[in-house]
């Protein structure tokens, strides 16, 4: 009987292990600098998810640590053409990509405007 529970006590825990999110790693690529001044730098990270598919972070890094500012998924058409287009003036960080459909705007927590656009 107690090598039964064993058994079941094992399987639970397997299972457990298996549904923990933690555990899925992905496999890091490469990080990009886009933004620096001396108060915060922008950056972005590349981690490849499958096969084919790749996630890029992009961050604002400051003295206070690391927030994530968005993220979103691409595949391996995008991840070799120049998806991104970058420009920079005063406080401002334009983002000029085809993977939003819409403008989003973002603003850091040293004041610095991030517009994502698709123009």
């Amino acid at each position: 009987m107690t090598m039964k529970k064993h058994f079941y006590f094992l399987g639970l825990c397997v299972l457990l292990l298996q549904s923990c999110s933690f555990l899925e790693q992905s496999d890091f690529m490469e990080t990009k600098i886009i933004s620096s001044d001396p108060n915060e730098k922008i950056i972005y990270k590349y981690y490849q998810t499958g096969i084919h598919d790749y996630k890029v972070d992009f961050y604002s890094v400051d003295q206070l640590g690391s927030t994530k500012l968005f993220e979103h998924d691409i595949n391996d058409a995008l991840l070799t053409s120049n998806t991104y287009h970058i420009s920079e003036s005063n406080d401002e960080l334009i983002i000029r990509t085809q993977l939003f459909p819409e403008i989003r705007k973002l603003v850091t927590r040293s004041g610095k405007s991030i517009i994502l656009t698709n123009r």
